[in-house]
Protein backbone atom coordinates (compact mmCIF):
# COMPACT_ATOMS: atom_id res chain seq x y z
CA UNK A 1 0.00 0.00 0.00
CA UNK A 2 1.21 3.30 -0.64
CA UNK A 3 1.82 5.55 2.14
CA UNK A 4 3.03 8.66 0.40
CA UNK A 5 1.21 11.93 0.72
CA UNK A 6 1.33 15.07 -1.29
CA UNK A 7 -0.18 17.89 -1.30
CA UNK A 8 -3.67 18.48 -2.79
CA UNK A 9 -2.76 22.49 -4.35
CA UNK A 10 -6.42 21.93 -5.79
CA UNK A 11 -7.27 22.70 -2.53
CA UNK A 12 -5.51 26.10 -2.03
CA UNK A 13 -6.88 26.99 -5.27
CA UNK A 14 -9.87 26.28 -4.19
CA UNK A 15 -9.39 29.30 -1.18
CA UNK A 16 -11.57 32.19 -1.57
CA UNK A 17 -11.50 35.19 0.44
CA UNK A 18 -15.17 34.74 1.97
CA UNK A 19 -16.17 35.80 5.41
CA UNK A 20 -16.49 32.20 6.68
CA UNK A 21 -13.34 31.28 5.22
CA UNK A 22 -11.57 33.79 6.79
CA UNK A 23 -13.47 33.18 10.41
CA UNK A 24 -12.36 29.46 10.12
CA UNK A 25 -8.88 30.10 9.83
CA UNK A 26 -8.74 33.55 12.36
CA UNK A 27 -10.68 30.98 15.23
CA UNK A 28 -7.62 27.95 14.42
CA UNK A 29 -4.92 29.82 14.86
CA UNK A 30 -6.05 31.53 17.73
CA UNK A 31 -7.03 28.15 18.80
CA UNK A 32 -3.46 26.89 18.15
CA UNK A 33 -1.78 30.30 19.86
CA UNK A 34 -4.20 30.26 23.01
CA UNK A 35 -3.52 26.01 23.40
CA UNK A 36 0.58 26.97 22.95
CA UNK A 37 0.42 29.95 25.82
CA UNK A 38 -1.60 27.75 27.80
CA UNK A 39 0.78 24.90 27.88
CA UNK A 40 3.53 27.33 28.33
CA UNK A 41 1.95 29.50 31.60
CA UNK A 42 0.93 25.77 32.91
CA UNK A 43 4.66 24.25 32.30
CA UNK A 44 6.12 27.37 33.89
CA UNK A 45 3.85 28.02 36.96
CA UNK A 46 1.44 30.47 35.76
CA UNK A 47 4.25 33.20 36.24
CA UNK A 48 3.89 35.82 33.71
CA UNK A 49 6.49 38.41 33.55
CA UNK A 50 9.73 35.19 33.48
CA UNK A 51 8.70 32.87 30.26
CA UNK A 52 9.00 35.19 27.48
CA UNK A 53 13.11 36.53 28.66
CA UNK A 54 13.87 32.73 29.90
CA UNK A 55 12.16 30.55 27.51
CA UNK A 56 14.54 29.32 25.13
CA UNK A 57 14.74 30.82 21.73
CA UNK A 58 14.28 28.55 19.34
CA UNK A 59 11.04 27.26 21.56
CA UNK A 60 9.43 30.66 21.25
CA UNK A 61 10.48 30.68 17.41
CA UNK A 62 8.81 27.20 17.16
CA UNK A 63 5.45 28.62 18.48
CA UNK A 64 5.35 31.03 16.23
CA UNK A 65 5.77 29.17 13.03
CA UNK A 66 3.11 26.69 14.26
CA UNK A 67 0.30 28.46 13.27
CA UNK A 68 1.26 29.40 9.44
CA UNK A 69 2.56 25.66 9.52
CA UNK A 70 -1.11 24.83 10.49
CA UNK A 71 -3.19 26.85 8.65
CA UNK A 72 -0.63 25.21 5.24
CA UNK A 73 -1.22 21.86 6.62
CA UNK A 74 -5.54 22.25 7.24
CA UNK A 75 -5.49 23.84 3.96
CA UNK A 76 -3.77 20.83 2.28
CA UNK A 77 -6.15 18.67 4.01
CA UNK A 78 -8.89 20.24 2.54
CA UNK A 79 -10.53 22.12 5.67
CA UNK A 80 -10.91 24.99 4.19
CA UNK A 81 -13.38 25.10 1.19
CA UNK A 82 -12.34 21.83 0.24
CA UNK A 83 -12.79 20.84 -3.51
CA UNK A 84 -14.91 18.68 -1.75
CA UNK A 85 -17.04 18.38 1.81
CA UNK A 86 -16.22 16.10 4.97
CA UNK A 87 -18.09 14.52 7.37
CA UNK A 88 -17.35 15.83 11.20
CA UNK A 89 -15.40 12.21 12.11
CA UNK A 90 -13.21 13.14 8.74
CA UNK A 91 -12.33 16.73 9.69
CA UNK A 92 -11.49 14.79 13.62
CA UNK A 93 -9.11 12.44 12.02
CA UNK A 94 -7.49 14.67 9.38
CA UNK A 95 -6.64 17.75 12.68
CA UNK A 96 -5.78 14.56 15.20
CA UNK A 97 -2.94 13.49 12.33
CA UNK A 98 -2.19 17.25 11.23
CA UNK A 99 -1.35 17.82 15.04
CA UNK A 100 0.22 15.00 16.27
CA UNK A 101 2.39 15.17 13.08
CA UNK A 102 3.66 18.57 14.53
CA UNK A 103 3.37 17.47 18.18
CA UNK A 104 6.68 14.73 16.84
CA UNK A 105 8.16 16.94 14.33
CA UNK A 106 8.61 19.63 16.96
CA UNK A 107 10.10 17.08 19.84
CA UNK A 108 12.61 15.45 17.25
CA UNK A 109 13.78 19.16 16.22
CA UNK A 110 13.58 20.01 20.02
CA UNK A 111 15.62 17.09 20.92
CA UNK A 112 18.07 17.37 18.07
CA UNK A 113 18.79 21.34 18.69
CA UNK A 114 18.52 22.21 22.28
CA UNK A 115 17.58 18.66 23.97
CA UNK A 116 14.16 17.84 24.69
CA UNK A 117 13.12 19.14 28.24
CA UNK A 118 10.17 18.00 30.36
CA UNK A 119 9.19 21.96 30.14
CA UNK A 120 9.61 21.80 26.10
CA UNK A 121 7.71 18.27 26.36
CA UNK A 122 4.96 19.58 28.35
CA UNK A 123 4.60 22.73 26.06
CA UNK A 124 4.32 20.65 23.24
CA UNK A 125 2.07 18.22 24.62
CA UNK A 126 -0.32 21.03 26.08
CA UNK A 127 -0.15 21.98 22.34
CA UNK A 128 -1.02 19.41 20.90
CA UNK A 129 -4.02 18.64 23.34
CA UNK A 130 -5.28 21.95 23.66
CA UNK A 131 -5.09 22.51 20.21
CA UNK A 132 -7.23 19.56 19.01
CA UNK A 133 -9.59 20.05 21.42
CA UNK A 134 -10.23 23.23 20.49
CA UNK A 135 -10.04 22.97 16.68
CA UNK A 136 -12.45 19.36 17.02
CA UNK A 137 -15.02 21.82 19.30
CA UNK A 138 -14.72 24.56 16.62
CA UNK A 139 -15.69 22.34 13.62
CA UNK A 140 -18.62 20.35 15.73
CA UNK A 141 -19.93 24.09 16.35
CA UNK A 142 -20.49 24.68 12.92
CA UNK A 143 -21.62 21.83 12.04
CA UNK A 144 -24.42 22.24 14.91
CA UNK A 145 -25.34 25.66 13.10
CA UNK A 146 -25.50 24.43 9.49
CA UNK A 147 -27.55 21.41 10.38
CA UNK A 148 -30.07 24.47 12.20
CA UNK A 149 -29.77 26.20 9.24
CA UNK A 150 -30.70 23.19 6.87
CA UNK A 151 -33.87 22.71 9.11
CA UNK A 152 -34.82 25.97 8.91
CA UNK A 153 -34.29 26.05 5.50
CA UNK A 154 -36.45 22.75 5.30
CA UNK A 155 -38.91 24.15 7.71
CA UNK A 156 -39.42 26.77 5.45
CA UNK A 157 -39.35 25.10 2.40
CA UNK A 158 -41.95 22.26 3.98
CA UNK A 159 -44.64 25.33 4.95
CA UNK A 160 -43.99 27.35 1.62
CA UNK A 161 -45.25 23.66 -0.35
CA UNK A 162 -47.69 23.61 2.65
CA UNK A 163 -48.93 27.16 1.09
CA UNK A 164 -48.97 25.82 -2.82
CA UNK A 165 -51.76 24.26 -4.14
CA UNK A 166 -52.11 22.94 -7.47
CA UNK A 167 -55.68 22.75 -8.51
CA UNK A 168 -56.22 20.15 -11.77
CA UNK A 169 -59.06 21.14 -13.63
CA UNK A 170 -59.97 24.57 -12.18
CA UNK A 171 -61.39 26.84 -15.00
CA UNK A 172 -64.53 24.63 -14.08
CA UNK A 173 -67.96 24.95 -12.52
CA UNK A 174 -66.21 24.07 -9.04
CA UNK A 175 -62.90 25.20 -9.64
CA UNK A 176 -63.70 29.00 -10.63
CA UNK A 177 -65.69 29.14 -7.38
CA UNK A 178 -62.76 27.25 -5.28
CA UNK A 179 -59.84 29.38 -6.19
CA UNK A 180 -60.34 32.61 -4.96
CA UNK A 181 -61.39 31.44 -2.04
CA UNK A 182 -58.05 29.77 -1.63
CA UNK A 183 -56.43 33.02 -2.89
CA UNK A 184 -58.15 35.08 -0.52
CA UNK A 185 -56.82 32.49 2.28
CA UNK A 186 -53.18 33.89 0.91
CA UNK A 187 -52.60 30.50 -0.86
CA UNK A 188 -50.04 30.18 -3.74
CA UNK A 189 -52.52 28.52 -6.22
CA UNK A 190 -51.49 27.26 -9.02
CA UNK A 191 -54.23 26.29 -11.94
CA UNK A 192 -53.41 23.53 -14.89
CA UNK A 193 -56.26 23.43 -17.23
CA UNK A 194 -56.68 23.08 -20.72
CA UNK A 195 -59.11 25.73 -21.06
CA UNK A 196 -61.35 24.17 -23.24
CA UNK A 197 -64.28 26.42 -21.80
CA UNK A 198 -61.94 29.74 -22.48
CA UNK A 199 -60.22 31.88 -19.77
CA UNK A 200 -64.11 33.95 -18.74
CA UNK A 201 -64.20 31.53 -15.61
CA UNK A 202 -61.18 32.92 -13.99
CA UNK A 203 -60.57 35.94 -15.70
CA UNK A 204 -61.91 37.77 -12.78
CA UNK A 205 -58.45 36.75 -10.50
CA UNK A 206 -56.41 36.17 -13.15
CA UNK A 207 -53.79 38.85 -12.50
CA UNK A 208 -53.68 38.01 -8.57
CA UNK A 209 -50.13 37.56 -7.87
CA UNK A 210 -50.37 34.49 -5.75
CA UNK A 211 -51.72 32.77 -9.27
CA UNK A 212 -49.77 31.11 -11.69
CA UNK A 213 -52.31 29.22 -14.76
CA UNK A 214 -50.85 26.58 -16.61
CA UNK A 215 -53.10 26.22 -19.90
CA UNK A 216 -52.16 22.72 -20.18
CA UNK A 217 -53.25 18.92 -20.85
CA UNK A 218 -53.29 17.27 -17.60
CA UNK A 219 -52.58 13.90 -19.00
CA UNK A 220 -48.65 15.16 -20.07
CA UNK A 221 -46.49 13.87 -17.94
CA UNK A 222 -44.15 16.66 -18.64
CA UNK A 223 -46.54 19.38 -18.08
CA UNK A 224 -47.49 17.50 -14.48
CA UNK A 225 -43.91 16.93 -13.08
CA UNK A 226 -43.30 20.49 -13.89
CA UNK A 227 -46.64 21.59 -11.97
CA UNK A 228 -46.15 18.97 -9.14
CA UNK A 229 -42.41 20.95 -8.25
CA UNK A 230 -42.55 22.12 -4.56
CA UNK A 231 -46.36 21.41 -4.20
CA UNK A 232 -47.55 20.16 -1.11
CA UNK A 233 -51.76 19.47 -1.71
CA UNK A 234 -53.06 18.94 -5.07
CA UNK A 235 -56.69 19.18 -5.65
CA UNK A 236 -57.59 17.39 -8.65
CA UNK A 237 -61.79 18.43 -10.71
CA UNK A 238 -60.26 17.82 -13.91
CA UNK A 239 -62.08 15.53 -16.16
CA UNK A 240 -65.36 14.61 -18.08
CA UNK A 241 -68.34 15.46 -15.68
CA UNK A 242 -71.94 14.38 -15.97
CA UNK A 243 -73.84 10.99 -17.54
CA UNK A 244 -74.30 12.69 -21.30
CA UNK A 245 -71.16 13.85 -21.31
CA UNK A 246 -69.34 10.77 -20.33
CA UNK A 247 -71.45 8.90 -22.59
CA UNK A 248 -70.34 10.43 -25.99
CA UNK A 249 -67.20 8.31 -26.63
CA UNK A 250 -66.58 6.03 -23.57
CA UNK A 251 -63.03 5.43 -24.47
CA UNK A 252 -62.38 8.80 -23.99
CA UNK A 253 -63.68 9.29 -20.76
CA UNK A 254 -61.78 6.47 -19.29
CA UNK A 255 -59.16 7.96 -20.95
CA UNK A 256 -59.57 10.91 -19.02
CA UNK A 257 -61.30 10.06 -15.91
CA UNK A 258 -59.64 7.01 -14.74
CA UNK A 259 -55.97 6.45 -16.84
CA UNK A 260 -55.24 9.90 -16.13
CA UNK A 261 -56.29 10.29 -12.65
CA UNK A 262 -54.10 6.95 -11.90
CA UNK A 263 -50.82 9.58 -13.77
CA UNK A 264 -51.87 12.45 -11.26
CA UNK A 265 -51.72 9.85 -8.38
CA UNK A 266 -48.48 8.69 -8.96
CA UNK A 267 -46.81 11.55 -10.10
CA UNK A 268 -48.17 13.88 -7.06
CA UNK A 269 -47.06 11.11 -4.84
CA UNK A 270 -43.43 10.70 -6.07
CA UNK A 271 -43.08 14.68 -6.30
CA UNK A 272 -43.60 14.41 -2.07
CA UNK A 273 -47.22 15.93 -2.22
CA UNK A 274 -48.21 15.07 1.33
CA UNK A 275 -52.21 15.46 0.33
CA UNK A 276 -54.65 14.51 -2.26
CA UNK A 277 -58.01 15.64 -2.64
CA UNK A 278 -60.30 13.97 -5.57
CA UNK A 279 -63.41 15.38 -6.66
CA UNK A 280 -66.07 12.20 -6.86
CA UNK A 281 -69.79 12.19 -6.69
CA UNK A 282 -72.84 11.07 -4.84
CA UNK A 283 -74.05 8.96 -7.54
CA UNK A 284 -71.33 6.34 -7.23
CA UNK A 285 -74.67 4.99 -4.71
CA UNK A 286 -76.27 4.71 -7.47
CA UNK A 287 -80.00 3.33 -7.44
CA UNK A 288 -80.23 2.42 -3.22
CA UNK A 289 -82.41 1.99 -0.77
CA UNK A 290 -82.61 3.21 2.64
CA UNK A 291 -80.28 6.11 3.20
CA UNK A 292 -76.37 5.64 2.03
CA UNK A 293 -73.37 6.91 3.40
CA UNK A 294 -69.78 6.57 2.70
CA UNK A 295 -69.57 3.09 4.22
CA UNK A 296 -72.85 2.07 2.21
CA UNK A 297 -71.82 -0.55 -0.67
CA UNK A 298 -71.13 1.29 -4.49
CA UNK A 299 -73.79 0.67 -7.12
CA UNK A 300 -72.84 3.14 -9.56
CA UNK A 301 -75.54 2.94 -12.93
CA UNK A 302 -73.60 5.20 -15.54
CA UNK A 303 -70.28 5.08 -16.85
CA UNK A 304 -69.30 8.76 -15.48
CA UNK A 305 -70.64 6.94 -12.01
CA UNK A 306 -68.33 3.97 -12.87
CA UNK A 307 -65.09 6.06 -13.34
CA UNK A 308 -65.99 7.90 -9.95
CA UNK A 309 -65.53 4.45 -8.39
CA UNK A 310 -62.37 3.12 -10.31
CA UNK A 311 -60.67 6.45 -9.77
CA UNK A 312 -61.41 5.96 -5.83
CA UNK A 313 -59.65 2.68 -6.05
CA UNK A 314 -56.72 3.48 -7.76
CA UNK A 315 -56.02 6.78 -6.03
CA UNK A 316 -57.06 4.52 -2.03
CA UNK A 317 -54.03 2.48 -3.37
CA UNK A 318 -51.27 5.00 -3.26
CA UNK A 319 -52.91 6.23 0.30
CA UNK A 320 -49.73 6.62 2.97
CA UNK A 321 -48.82 7.56 6.09
CA UNK A 322 -46.93 10.46 4.04
CA UNK A 323 -49.49 10.74 0.71
CA UNK A 324 -53.08 11.50 2.20
CA UNK A 325 -55.76 10.89 -0.25
CA UNK A 326 -58.97 12.14 0.45
CA UNK A 327 -61.88 11.39 -1.92
CA UNK A 328 -64.92 14.19 -1.84
CA UNK A 329 -67.82 13.04 -2.64
CA UNK A 330 -70.39 15.62 -4.19
CA UNK A 331 -74.11 16.30 -3.74
CA UNK A 332 -75.66 17.21 -7.22
CA UNK A 333 -74.75 20.84 -7.70
CA UNK A 334 -76.38 23.81 -7.83
CA UNK A 335 -75.92 27.66 -8.37
CA UNK A 336 -73.57 30.56 -10.30
CA UNK A 337 -70.46 30.07 -10.52
CA UNK A 338 -67.86 31.23 -12.52
CA UNK A 339 -68.61 29.06 -15.37
CA UNK A 340 -72.60 28.31 -15.02
CA UNK A 341 -73.78 24.87 -16.29
CA UNK A 342 -77.35 24.31 -17.16
CA UNK A 343 -77.08 20.68 -17.80
CA UNK A 344 -77.40 19.97 -13.69
CA UNK A 345 -80.91 19.71 -12.83
CA UNK A 346 -81.75 22.51 -10.31
CA UNK A 347 -79.75 25.37 -12.47
CA UNK A 348 -82.15 23.66 -15.63
CA UNK A 349 -84.98 23.62 -14.57
CA UNK A 350 -84.87 27.23 -13.22
CA UNK A 351 -83.73 28.40 -16.63
CA UNK A 352 -86.48 26.63 -18.02
CA UNK A 353 -89.21 27.85 -16.04
CA UNK A 354 -88.23 31.36 -16.69
CA UNK A 355 -87.59 31.49 -20.52
CA UNK A 356 -89.93 28.36 -21.64
CA UNK A 357 -92.77 28.92 -18.48
CA UNK A 358 -92.31 24.83 -18.07
CA UNK A 359 -90.81 23.38 -15.16
CA UNK A 360 -90.81 19.66 -16.64
CA UNK A 361 -89.43 16.98 -14.46
CA UNK A 362 -88.51 13.43 -15.53
CA UNK A 363 -88.84 10.70 -12.45
CA UNK A 364 -90.59 13.66 -10.03
CA UNK A 365 -90.08 10.37 -6.97
CA UNK A 366 -86.42 10.45 -7.31
CA UNK A 367 -84.14 11.19 -4.28
CA UNK A 368 -81.47 13.44 -4.68
CA UNK A 369 -79.02 15.42 -2.38
CA UNK A 370 -78.47 18.62 -3.21
CA UNK A 371 -75.59 21.58 -2.42
CA UNK A 372 -74.60 25.06 -3.73
CA UNK A 373 -71.38 25.32 -5.94
CA UNK A 374 -69.62 27.91 -3.35
CA UNK A 375 -70.56 25.06 -0.28
CA UNK A 376 -68.69 22.59 -2.03
CA UNK A 377 -65.92 25.17 -2.40
CA UNK A 378 -65.79 25.52 1.43
CA UNK A 379 -66.04 21.87 1.76
CA UNK A 380 -62.92 21.50 -0.39
CA UNK A 381 -60.73 24.36 1.64
CA UNK A 382 -61.92 22.82 5.20
CA UNK A 383 -60.57 19.81 3.88
CA UNK A 384 -57.23 21.05 3.07
CA UNK A 385 -56.96 22.73 6.17
CA UNK A 386 -57.75 19.94 8.32
CA UNK A 387 -54.92 17.98 9.64
CA UNK A 388 -54.13 15.29 7.50
CA UNK A 389 -54.93 12.71 10.04
CA UNK A 390 -58.64 13.51 10.00
CA UNK A 391 -58.71 13.57 6.24
CA UNK A 392 -56.27 11.06 4.78
CA UNK A 393 -57.78 7.80 2.90
CA UNK A 394 -61.41 8.63 3.89
CA UNK A 395 -64.06 9.41 1.50
CA UNK A 396 -66.78 12.55 2.85
CA UNK A 397 -70.20 12.97 1.11
CA UNK A 398 -70.45 16.74 0.80
CA UNK A 399 -73.82 18.45 1.60
CA UNK A 400 -76.42 18.21 4.06
CA UNK A 401 -79.01 15.89 5.02
CA UNK A 402 -81.58 18.91 5.10
CA UNK A 403 -81.09 18.96 1.34
CA UNK A 404 -82.29 15.34 0.46
CA UNK A 405 -85.40 16.25 -2.22
CA UNK A 406 -87.40 14.61 -4.46
CA UNK A 407 -87.22 15.74 -8.18
CA UNK A 408 -91.08 16.44 -7.29
CA UNK A 409 -90.10 18.63 -4.41
CA UNK A 410 -87.42 20.51 -6.23
CA UNK A 411 -90.18 21.85 -8.82
CA UNK A 412 -92.62 22.53 -6.30
CA UNK A 413 -89.60 24.75 -4.72
CA UNK A 414 -88.80 26.14 -8.06
CA UNK A 415 -92.49 27.16 -8.74
CA UNK A 416 -92.84 28.75 -5.94
CA UNK A 417 -89.86 31.64 -6.95
CA UNK A 418 -91.38 31.48 -10.61
CA UNK A 419 -95.45 30.97 -10.25
CA UNK A 420 -96.21 31.74 -13.80
CA UNK A 421 -94.63 28.75 -15.02
CA UNK A 422 -96.11 24.99 -15.08
CA UNK A 423 -94.99 21.68 -13.51
CA UNK A 424 -95.24 19.32 -16.25
CA UNK A 425 -94.43 15.70 -15.02
CA UNK A 426 -93.64 12.51 -16.92
CA UNK A 427 -92.86 9.72 -15.02
CA UNK A 428 -93.28 6.90 -18.07
CA UNK A 429 -90.09 7.56 -20.57
CA UNK A 430 -87.27 8.50 -18.14
CA UNK A 431 -84.01 6.65 -18.42
CA UNK A 432 -82.28 7.60 -15.59
CA UNK A 433 -83.30 5.30 -12.47
CA UNK A 434 -80.89 6.81 -10.15
CA UNK A 435 -82.27 7.60 -6.67
CA UNK A 436 -80.42 7.99 -3.79
CA UNK A 437 -80.79 9.46 -0.31
CA UNK A 438 -77.55 10.33 1.61
CA UNK A 439 -76.66 11.01 4.88
CA UNK A 440 -73.72 13.57 5.31
CA UNK A 441 -73.45 12.96 9.17
CA UNK A 442 -69.66 12.35 8.37
CA UNK A 443 -68.22 15.09 6.90
CA UNK A 444 -70.28 17.38 9.57
CA UNK A 445 -68.60 15.37 12.36
CA UNK A 446 -65.24 15.49 11.13
CA UNK A 447 -65.19 18.92 9.60
CA UNK A 448 -67.61 20.87 11.00
CA UNK A 449 -69.00 21.59 7.70
CA UNK A 450 -72.29 23.26 7.28
CA UNK A 451 -74.03 24.54 4.04
CA UNK A 452 -74.66 28.22 3.43
CA UNK A 453 -76.77 27.69 0.82
CA UNK A 454 -80.38 26.35 1.17
CA UNK A 455 -81.65 24.99 -1.99
CA UNK A 456 -84.21 28.12 -1.72
CA UNK A 457 -81.27 30.74 -1.41
CA UNK A 458 -79.65 28.56 -4.46
CA UNK A 459 -83.12 28.71 -6.94
CA UNK A 460 -83.60 32.01 -6.22
CA UNK A 461 -80.02 32.89 -7.14
CA UNK A 462 -80.22 31.05 -10.43
CA UNK A 463 -83.51 32.41 -11.37
CA UNK A 464 -82.42 36.18 -10.52
CA UNK A 465 -79.27 35.54 -12.77
CA UNK A 466 -81.78 33.90 -15.60
CA UNK A 467 -84.13 37.11 -15.43
CA UNK A 468 -81.25 39.71 -15.48
CA UNK A 469 -79.84 38.17 -18.33
CA UNK A 470 -76.64 37.99 -17.00
CA UNK A 471 -76.26 34.42 -18.49
CA UNK A 472 -76.99 33.90 -21.80
CA UNK A 473 -79.79 31.28 -22.81
CA UNK A 474 -79.11 27.88 -21.00
CA UNK A 475 -79.17 25.97 -24.67
CA UNK A 476 -75.83 27.34 -25.74
CA UNK A 477 -73.06 24.52 -25.92
CA UNK A 478 -71.08 26.75 -23.28
CA UNK A 479 -73.28 26.04 -20.42
CA UNK A 480 -73.11 22.38 -20.76
CA UNK A 481 -70.82 19.59 -20.81
CA UNK A 482 -71.84 17.47 -23.33
CA UNK A 483 -72.97 20.07 -25.97
CA UNK A 484 -69.77 21.56 -25.41
CA UNK A 485 -67.93 18.33 -26.14
CA UNK A 486 -70.11 17.52 -29.54
CA UNK A 487 -69.45 20.55 -30.39
CA UNK A 488 -65.43 21.10 -30.36
CA UNK A 489 -65.78 17.41 -30.99
CA UNK A 490 -63.01 14.39 -29.42
CA UNK A 491 -60.55 14.82 -32.09
CA UNK A 492 -59.90 17.92 -29.58
CA UNK A 493 -58.28 15.56 -27.41
CA UNK A 494 -54.69 14.16 -27.55
CA UNK A 495 -54.77 10.26 -28.08
CA UNK A 496 -55.33 7.57 -25.75
CA UNK A 497 -53.55 5.95 -23.08
CA UNK A 498 -56.00 3.01 -22.31
CA UNK A 499 -54.14 -0.23 -21.70
CA UNK A 500 -56.91 -2.35 -20.51
CA UNK A 501 -56.58 -2.60 -16.75
CA UNK A 502 -59.03 0.58 -16.71
CA UNK A 503 -61.93 -1.63 -18.04
CA UNK A 504 -61.10 -5.01 -16.31
CA UNK A 505 -61.54 -2.20 -12.78
CA UNK A 506 -64.32 -0.59 -14.00
CA UNK A 507 -66.69 -4.35 -14.69
CA UNK A 508 -65.46 -5.86 -11.34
Amino acid sequence: MNHHVSIPLSHFRALRPAGATILRIAVDIGSISAAFVFGWLLGDGGDLTSPIAQAPARAVALGGLLPPCAFAACTAAGLYKGTRPYTLSVKVQRIILINLAFFMVACAVSAVTEGLTVFKLLLFLMTFTGSTLLLCLARAGADVVRWEVRNQDNDASRAESKEKVLIIGAAGYIGSALVEKLLDQGLQVLVLDAMHYGDEPLRRVAAHPNLTIIPDDFRHIEVLTRAMTGVGSVIHLGGLVGDPACAVDADLTVDINVTATRLIGEIAKAAGVQRFIFASSCSVYGASDGIVAEASPLNPLSLYARSKVASEVVLNALNSPDFGVTCLRFATIYGISGRTRFDLVVNLLCAKAVRDGLITVFGADQIRPFVHVEDVATAIMMTLQAPLAVVAGEALNVGSDAQNYTLGDVAQLINKEVPEAKIVCDDGTFADKRSYHVSFAKIHTRLGFEPAWTLEHGIAQVVASVRSNRVGHYSLPEYSNVLSLKERGTQSFSSFNITGWEYELMNS
